[in-house]
């Protein structure tokens, strides 16, 4: 033990620095769009305000259909014919657009947030998206997908095939299978074992 105590409270700084000094220092929005936008909030925003029909896949196979109204980081209100409906997003496994969409709305470089602790996740998923390889991927339901990962975050993936996109939870994924060899050395700065 050193002695100190974790503390809610944050310290004073000695000398504040005037705000013209600090302006400067701030990062211009990265790649997401805006400050606490993720993959999934750039991905339900763009439907949202599109008003774009969706059909969601449920972790058990139930498909739902119609278009996301307003969501939340546990939800997702999604209206059909007049009706709403609240979809918990742990019950999500998918949620496919029912029309192409660019993949360029969605490029967040999902690795930026774990340059800190490269994680095995990571590498295997900078290195399938950066290759461009076809992948297979399995749901814990045994459904299985095919496309290219296109982005990513620490909650979900985004796969694409012809055109056409599709937001997929890591939670309901099982595995994913590269269609050919994916490097996974060049960007590996781990410990060895």
């Amino acid at each position: 033990m050193t002695g100190k105590t974790l503390t809610a409270r944050p310290k004073a700084k000695a000398d504040p620095v005037p705000a013209a000094e600090t302006a400067p220092a701030v990062a211009t929005p990265g790649p997401t769009g805006g400050k606490g936008q993720n993959l999934q909030d750039l991905f339900l925003n763009h439907l949202r305000k599109n008003k774009t029909p969706v059909t969601m896949f449920l972790v058990k196979g139930v498909k739902l259909q119609g278009i996301v109204t307003w969501f939340d980081n546990f939800s997702i209100l999604l209206r059909r014919d007049g009706q709403s409906q609240l979809v918990y997003k742990h019950a999500i496994s998918t949620i496919m657009p029912g029309q192409q969409l660019s993949v360029a709305h969605f490029q967040t470089g999902g690795e930026e947030n774990a340059k800190k602790a490269r994680l095995l996740q990571e590498v295997f998923l900078s290195s399938v998206r950066d290759s461009g390889v076809q992948v297979t991927m399995f749901l814990v339901n045994g459904v299985m997908l095919q496309g290219k990962v296109a982005s990513y975050d620490l909650f979900c993936m985004l796969l694409e095939r012809e055109g056409y996109v599709q937001l997929a939870y890591k939670h309901a994924v099982s595995t994913i299978q590269p269609a050919g060899h994916v490097d996974l050395t060049g960007d590996w700065d781990g410990e060895e074992t």
